[in-house]
């Protein structure tokens, strides 16, 4: 990995030769522990930097287990980065809060202890845990999974996925998850693989036939306990609980991508029309976020990336320009119908040549 993927230089020493020792040096050490623990995760890339003794405790199993006695958790965004459009694999970094000069800054910073993985993979969370499957790795397709533990930022295998694709989706409903459609190498996969993530157990069933035409290009969001898949010519919506695909053309009618469900409504943002659309399954009906002209970065972008993020109608909106933007947005659906937003903040989380391949919302123990 290049140095460049990494954050700022990181100081082994809480102060400089010349400065007072920090009383936080001579605290004991189960209540450094208990402070810490308090510490949200967004502020870990930051105390990583201040000593090595925050370094470490950062993650180490008695800072989590401390953690778990106080039983809170924040939802952290993390995101799936690809060096350049050339890169075979993809690094994990987490969106960080971090001040300078009394003010609030965001950035993604690069979790160095999680090793690259295969690229045209599918990412999906649950829990406190990030799952990795397939992907192409040495130019061969892969069956392989791996979970990520998002509180100790380290990764294990798990059990291959009984057939090898690249390029599927995949998404979480009642501690499953379902990993559909992709390319064995071939030809489309009508394959939905289901993994059930207590059991670590899988289990083969058969998609409809969104081949025809030749789709490819699959898209999908997890909403109301089912799942919305979009390729090229069709847009479905798949039930779990019965087992049903409906075929929808009212969703199909606009070209959504890269979505994410906050509060029922599917959001997605039109590079093309620049604007953020929503879709209310309820409704069948899409509509465009109104108050947002002139907040979000002007001119085209190549890509945007969306996740929901922490509740209350809050997402984020990710875009690629020269450096890679990221936005907070907070969407309310107002009395007759209409969707509006507010940006809370906006601004160059990382840059030099990189692409989000995938962000996730993941719950974490505080």
């Amino acid at each position: 990995m290049d140095h460049d993927l990494s954050s700022e230089s990181e100081s082994d020493h809480i102060c400089s030769p010349s400065s007072q020792p920090s009383p936080i040096s001579s605290l004991p050490e189960e209540l450094f522990i208990d402070i810490t623990a308090r510490v949200p995760r967004s502020y870990h890339p930051t105390l990583s930097q201040v000593s090595r003794r925050f370094r470490s405790l950062i993650s180490s199993p008695e800072l989590y287990a401390r953690r778990s006695i106080l039983g809170r958790a924040e939802q952290c965004i993390y995101v799936a980065v690809s060096k350049d459009k050339a890169s075979c694999c993809i690094h994990w970094f987490t969106l960080c809060n971090t001040e300078r000069f009394g003010r609030h800054h965001h950035r993604l910073a690069h979790i160095s202890s999680l090793p690259p993985m295969p690229i045209h993979g599918s990412y999906v969370s649950v829990g406190s845990n990030i799952f990795v499957m397939d992907g192409i790795h040495d130019w061969s397709i892969e069956s392989s999974v791996s979970l990520i533990d998002c509180r100790t930022h380290r990764a294990r295998p798990l059990a291959d996925m009984p057939r090898a694709v690249a390029g599927s989706v995949a998404e979480a409903i009642d501690d499953k998850v379902y990993v559909i459609g992709g390319t064995d190498g071939h030809s489309p996969s009508r394959t939905v693989m289901v993994f059930d993530t207590k059991t670590e157990v899988w289990e083969v069933k058969t998609g409809p036939d969104w081949r025809e035409g030749g789709e490819k290009g699959l898209s999908s969001v997890a909403m109301g306990g089912k799942i919305f898949m979009r390729t090229c010519y069709s847009s479905f919506v798949y039930d779990p609980s019965g087992d049903r695909w409906e075929r929808d053309e009212a969703f199909h009618s606009m070209g959504w991508s890269n979505s994410c469900a906050v509060e029922g409504v599917l959001y997605y943002y039109d590079a093309r029309g620049r604007c953020l659309r929503g879709y209310d399954p309820e409704l069948r009906s899409w509509g465009v976020v109104k108050g947002l002209e002139g907040l979000l970065p002007e001119g085209c972008c190549s890509w945007s990336k969306t996740a929901s993020y922490g509740g209350g109608g809050r997402m984020v909106l990710f875009m690629q320009k020269e450096e890679i933007w990221c936005s907070e947005i907070v969407v309310e659906r107002r009395q007759g119908g209409d969707i509006w937003g507010q940006v809370e903040w906006c601004e160059v989380v990382l840059g030099g040549d990189f692409r989000i391949i995938d962000c996730l919302p993941v719950a974490v123990l505080l």
